[in-house]
């Protein structure tokens, strides 16, 4: 074998050497313990949001920056539960959290919170700026028929209301990707609404897709142009 073929042979494995060992560090560290905790809020009002988190979709509202000694590149991404709070566990050190470009239903910023965490961190709430804003909900389900009242109110006068959603599954997690009937509507305007469905009405199909765990549950959500994600009312349980 000559020099330049051993060379080139531990080219090849040196990488590898490496990697193994980086491996086995990162595989030795304890589970973070210390937690972060917060909300988004609207005036000090939380936020209805899309409960569903999904790495597939990009689906996290906010990510966690670590500065500082001992800083790892990159972020970690934090989603949200459907009434705008989230969790996460993180090691002790300086960190600032920010929304994720390109999501959320509200008016983008470049706003971050910064904190030092030590053990635990609580009420690191986020304030956000909707589109727009559904209050004084109410609901009622009576013989297969769902009707839903509720105020719109325009926060951002150039926004415009694409459509109204009402979305049903036989989960108690209802939102945009997890849905499994919806029904848009485009009569609603800022200032008091209702909504009704006809559960009878529906297919067949569609029927036997709501009666697979026994349980329904229902959510009015507000969808505004050039925005993905919609901003809700609270989940319901529907009972006959």
């Amino acid at each position: 074998m000559t020099i330049a073929s051993l060379f080139y042979r531990l080219l090849l494995v040196l990488p590898v050497c490496l990697l193994m060992s980086c491996s086995t560090e990162i595989d030795n560290w304890d589970y973070p313990t210390s937690r972060v905790s917060g909300q988004f809020l609207y005036k000090g009002q939380p936020m209805q949001l899309m409960g569903t988190a999904s790495d597939a979709t990009g689906s996290n509202m906010l990510q966690l920056h670590q500065t500082g000694e001992g800083w790892i590149q990159g972020f970690i991404k934090v989603f949200s539960r459907e009434d705008g709070t989230y969790t996460i566990n993180a090691f002790d050190g300086d960190y600032y959290l920010n929304l994720t470009p390109g999501r959320g239903p509200w008016v983008p910023n470049t706003d971050t919170l910064r904190f030092t965490l030590k053990g635990e961190e609580k009420n690191v709430n986020f304030e956000v700026t909707p589109y727009f804003w559904l209050s004084n909900y109410t609901s009622t389900y009576k013989d297969s028929v769902f009707t839903a009242t509720f105020n719109v109110e325009q926060v951002v006068s150039t926004a415009v209301m694409e459509r109204t959603v009402i979305q049903l599954t036989p989960t108690a997690i209802v939102d945009n990707t997890s849905k499994v009937l919806e029904r848009a509507f485009t009569n609603v305007v800022p200032g008091t609404n209702t909504l009704t469905l006809n559960l009878k009405t529906l297919s067949n199909s569609e029927k036997t897709n709501l009666r697979k765990t026994g349980f329904l549950f229902a959510r009015v959500g507000i969808k505004t142009r050039t925005v993905s994600d919609l901003i809700y009312s609270k989940t319901v349980q529907l009972t006959p």
